[in-house]
């Protein structure tokens, strides 16, 4: 694939919001920098990002956030394997060409040729930012090593305590699960890549301090203001083993929907997110679930039904379409002998 080539071609495969990352990805690659790619769609790889921004061969390096969605695109997909990467964080192995650093922690990585000078890879490490942090532990501010140990809880989702709906009063002082909170919500609240970039320099020299900002304190209030609508819709849906949850136009924070459920005993959750060419989906499975029964609840054996992979507890994938994902987690969820109820966000 030529690193140039007519990206007109590709882009009615993707939503309008997408076409704006995928131009802005596109032209961030064809820049004449080393590029590092992070996965962008949630804490671990941001803090990925941030931490590889304070290693100094890194500072100066084009930073380039990518989601799935771009990279399982079979023609932007196969230009994103050729751009010249140096480093690669948080991600399944994308790249074609021998890279300086290669970073990740999913299990559904493990047998994928990782082509790179340093591999820092264990398949079921709490997150990938872990992964970093312990290898430059002696080259990393302190501040930095937090962020990194907020990614275990971040990234597994093992959080104690509800999702909250005001920031924390006095940043020093709060615990770890708050600022674990705060970290991923402050990840939530970005959308555009320029707004990602934007958060991993400003978490690169602030932290969690960043809060005090206007323009975070209002995505932040946006966030809880739809994290309460989440948790009346959770509350009116009706309680099943497995509760397939059908994204709609209008925003809700599936997140904060899910842990509402969790809360009424259903036990594994699948949000679907309908697109042009596929059908995305996020699978969870409630922390009440015991280590010695997980076997019949794990997720990522479901999502490598859908070209995907994760956590046993927290995975994703893909489908052709929202009927065929349908079918399948009706099926497999069928076989597991449980019960199953499907709501439509599109409806409301």
């Amino acid at each position: 694939m030529s690193l140039l080539f007519n990206l007109d071609t590709i882009l009615g495969d993707f939503s309008d919001q997408m076409k704006q990352t995928v131009r802005y990805v596109y032209a961030l690659s064809l820049l004449p920098k080393p590029k590092v790619g992070f996965h962008a769609s949630d804490a671990d790889g941001i803090v990925s990002a941030v931490i590889l921004k304070n290693l100094a061969p890194y500072r100066k390096f084009v930073f380039i956030p990518l989601g799935y969605q771009e990279l399982r695109h079979p023609e932007f997909g196969a230009f994103l394997s050729s751009v010249e990467w140096e480093a690669i964080a948080d991600l399944a192995p994308f790249h074609s060409k021998r890279i300086s650093l290669y970073c990740d922690h999913h299990q559904t990585s493990k047998d994928l040729p990782k082509n790179a000078d340093l591999v820092l890879f264990q398949a079921g490490a709490p997150s990938a930012s872990f992964l970093l942090a312990q290898h430059y532990y002696a080259l990393l501010p302190v501040k930095i090593q937090i962020l990194a140990q907020l990614t275990v809880i971040t990234d597994t989702a093992a959080y104690t305590t509800p999702p909250p709906t005001q920031i924390p009063q006095d940043i020093d002082q709060a615990s770890e699960e708050d600022l674990a909170w705060l970290l991923d919500d402050l990840c939530r609240t970005v959308e555009t890549p320029e707004e990602i970039l934007t958060l991993v320099q400003d978490l690169s020299s602030r932290q969690l301090h960043i809060c005090d900002q206007p323009e975070y304190q209002e995505r932040l209030y946006k966030l809880y203001s739809l994290r309460k609508e989440s948790f009346k819709i959770a509350d009116s849906i009706p309680e099943a083993d497995a509760v397939v949850i059908i994204q709609g136009k209008n925003k809700v924070l599936t997140s904060s929907l899910v842990y509402r459920l969790f809360l009424k005993n259903v036990k594994i959750s699948c949000v679907l997110y309908p697109g042009k060419r596929f059908t995305g989906l996020s699978f969870r499975v409630n922390s009440t679930i015991s280590d010695s029964i997980l076997d019949n609840y794990r997720v990522d054996t479901l999502a490598s039904e859908f070209s995907g992979g994760g956590h046993p507890r927290a995975a994703g994938g893909r489908a052709d379409s929202l009927q065929n994902a349908l079918t399948k987690l009706s099926e497999w969820i069928t076989e597991k002998n449980l019960s199953l109820h499907v709501y439509d966000l599109r409806a409301r």
